[in-house]
Formats: structure tokens, C-alpha cells, sequence
């Protein structure tokens, strides 16, 4: 089974829970959706796109904020549970954006690329840059920290795989640098027993190709 098939294997076995999250989420959570719903009314933008919506808590925060949203997962279930929630949501790879047939003006991805291999990240951010709207803001967050990139278990879940690359600050930074400006990027503490483990909070506007 290749990385992509055991996190779909993975996130449809965890939608339900997923789908009964949002009174339970961290505040930093929170705090991040709402500096990005700041930043695009502050900016004018209108159309969202989310990939990696999960059972689509964010969307719909972004929905019920004025926007025209588009919730996209890997996970038929997860998808789901976006429709369920009245949004407009799709089955989506992040290898491919084409079937999307549209740009947008501000793209929100919260811990999804950290499962994406160091080796395939620039053709992701390649593939996000080009469905942006020139001057598009982009939210890329994920934990990291160090450079590793392994296979993990995680009991208290699903009990399933996943692929995990975690990046150095220094390394999502230099990943990014070529597509795009960095509004604001800051490290948030997620009180992990790790040493140097924490959220990577990264604003970024495209640049011109």
C-alpha cells in the first residue's frame, strides 16, 4: 500500500471522531483561522479553498464568515462529513489541482503537507501557486521543527500509518521562498515532550510567475 492509499485507509477511519472535534480543539487553532478570515477581509478576498478540510470545521467557520468556500480531502469519508455540514467539498489529490477547472483567491492547508515527501513538496507548492489568483494568500501550517520524515502510528487515533515529513524552520522557509512572500511566519508552542517540536504558522502571498 503506497503513503497516499494509507492515509485515505487512515482519515476514513477516523472522520467520525474528527466530525465531533470542534469544541475540543486547541486555541492556537482557532487563533490561526481567525488571523487568516482577518487577513482576507482585510485584503478583499472572497473565494476560499481548503485542502485537507477534514470533516470540514475550518470551511465552515470560513463559510459562515462570508466566503465562498471549497472544502477538498483525500478521504471519501471526510468529504462527507463536509457535505454534511452544507458545504460545497470534493475528493481532491494535492498532486493534482487540475480537476478544480478554477483559481482562488486564498487557499488554507492546516497540518496536510506535513504528509506530503520532502521529495514531492515542491511539486505541490508548484501545484498550489498556480491555482492561487495573483496576490492570493496562502496558509501553509504544520508541526515540525527538525528534518524527519518517517512512518507513524499513532495509537490514541486511528491505530493506522501515516506518513509524517517534518521540516526545520529553516527548511520550510527555503521551500517556499521562490513562489512566494512571507507575510508572517512565527513558531507556536504545542507543549510537546520533543525538544525543538513545534507548530510552523506560515502567512504567504504569491508571487508573480
Amino acid at each position: 500500500m503506497d503513503f497516499k492509499q494509507q492515509l485515505k485507509v487512515a482519515y476514513n477511519k477516523d472522520a467520525q471522531r474528527r466530525d465531533s472535534a470542534e469544541g475540543k480543539r486547541d486555541q492556537w487553532k482557532l487563533d490561526v483561522r481567525q488571523q487568516f478570515v482577518n487577513l482576507l477581509k482585510k485584503e478583499g478576498k472572497k473565494t476560499v479553498l481548503e485542502l485537507g478540510s477534514g470533516a470540514g470545521l475550518d470551511a465552515k467557520f470560513f463559510q459562515d464568515s462570508g466566503f465562498e468556500v471549497l472544502a477538498t480531502d483525500l478521504s471519501d469519508e471526510m468529504t462527507k462529513m463536509c457535505k454534511k455540514r452544507g458545504l460545497d467539498a470534493r475528493v481532491l489529490d494535492l498532486y493534482d489541482l487540475a480537476p478544480l477547472g478554477k483559481t482562488f483567491d486564498a487557499i488554507f492547508s492546516l497540518n496536510v503537507l506535513l504528509h506530503v515527501p520532502r521529495k514531492d513538496l515542491d511539486l505541490v507548492l508548484h501545484n498550489i501557486h498556480k491555482f492561487l489568483n495573483n496576490n492570493g494568500v496562502f496558509f501553509y501550517g504544520v508541526y515540525g521543527g527538525t528534518d524527519d520524515e518517517k512512518i507513524i502510528t499513532d495509537k490514541t487515533k486511528m491505530n493506522l500509518p501515516r506518513l509524517f515529513s517534518f521540516l526545520s524552520d529553516n527548511t520550510l522557509l527555503e521551500a517556499v521562498k521562490d513562489l512566494f512572500e512571507v507575510i508572517d511566519f512565527k513558531v507556536i508552542d504545542i507543549g510537546s515532550d520533543k525538544p525543538n517540536f513545534h507548530f510552523q504558522s506560515l502567512f504567504l502571498k504569491k508571487q508573480s510567475s
